[in-house]
């Protein structure tokens, strides 16, 4: 099924070509591939979508023929977080490798996936690639998910998980992380609970009801939670960010980085967070 034709998208932000692909490509999300230079091809909740940069810095869509466009639109908007300030949030921010950080990556964003996605998908990553991930995240949303058009799929729902035949599971190369996956969908639907209300709890009570999850440690909790439901109080620390802030702060361990960052950064840390993280991608 053919992509519609290209189309604006009202109040788009700014971005870079380095920070576009760094936005959908470096580790937020695992459904988008480019296709060609500034487009970029993915998957969001029922969407299938083309989203181009165009000269200008601003964004344009594609979605497949016959979609409702106003609805998607919307969708976009909401997954790009248009509405976001992030420049006042650099700005509030006094610290120098902050700000330094800020300038190589000027109109960086973070997604707004569902907390569904992002429970998924940051299980499946366990001490994965980006590659590898998107490989897994790939072949489970086309064994077990709905089909959107001729090679689009959505994730699977929890009942679908929580019900496939182990071998499914396995041959999703998901290794020792497909048991994690199906226990903790066993859980989520055992428990009533409702992954969407992840945006409305505390942080603190959202992060301890996801630690009570299979495959969910504190840096998958809070990529969960940064990633899934907006929680810029969260603070991911993975090998990266380990590195950033030892070399930055003399940190040594999560749990030191985590509490500078939360008495540092406060409710931007999970911002302050991601751009430390390209930072120390584009420069090892």
């Amino acid at each position: 099924m053919p992509f519609s034709e290209k189309f604006a998208l009202e109040n788009s932000p700014f971005f870079t070509p380095s920070d576009f692909r760094e936005t959908l490509d470096g580790g937020q999300s695992f459904r988008w591939r480019q296709v060609e230079k500034n487009t970029f091809e993915g998957v969001f909740e029922n969407v299938a979508a083309r989203l181009i940069l165009e000269g200008s810095g601003k964004v344009s869509a594609q979605i497949l023929k016959g979609a409702d466009k106003k609805s998607a639109a919307k969708k976009i908007a909401e997954f790009l977080d248009f509405e976001r300030d992030y420049a006042s949030i650099v700005k509030s921010c006094a610290d120098p490798r902050v700000k330094a950080a800020a300038k190589k990556f000027p109109t960086l964003r973070i997604l707004r996936q569902t907390p569904r996605e992002a429970i998924i998908c940051f299980i499946c990553s366990s001490s994965k690639r980006i590659v590898q991930i998107k490989q897994c995240v790939g072949l489970l949303s086309k064994y077990l998910g709905d089909e959107i058009a001729p090679n689009f799929h959505a994730l699977p729902s929890f009942e679908k998980i929580a019900n496939a035949p182990d071998e499914v599971l396995k041959s999703c190369k998901l290794g020792f992380r497909a048991a994690y996956l199906k226990r903790a969908a066993q859980k989520i639907l055992a428990d009533k609970f409702d992954p969407e209300s992840l945006r409305e709890m505390p942080y603190p009570e959202a992060k301890k009801y996801l630690l009570t999850l299979s495959g969910v440690g504190e840096k998958v909790a809070d990529c969960i939670l940064l990633f899934g439901a907006a929680k810029f109080e969260a603070f991911p620390v993975d090998t990266w960010i380990s590195k950033s802030m030892a070399s930055l702060y003399s940190l040594k361990s999560p749990k030191d980085a985590r509490a500078f960052a939360s008495a540092q950064f406060g409710a931007n840390a999970g911002y302050i967070q991601q751009l430390l993280f390209a930072d120390i991608r584009a420069n090892p």
